[in-house]
């Protein structure tokens, strides 16, 4: 968004099909919260 605002238009590649995105949520001892969420981007297939 910040690359939008200031140069029009988006630079930095987004996701792209293959990635894999892990979100993951630590305490202040590093213990996972709610565990991990990974899923990799593909396309739907109809």
């Amino acid at each position: 968004m910040i690359e939008t605002i200031e140069a029009g238009a988006p630079k930095t590649p987004f996701l792209r099909f293959g990635d894999t995105v892990r979100i993951e949520m630590k305490d202040t001892a590093g213990h996972s919260i709610f565990g991990a969420i990974e899923q990799k981007v593909e396309k739907h297939e109809s």
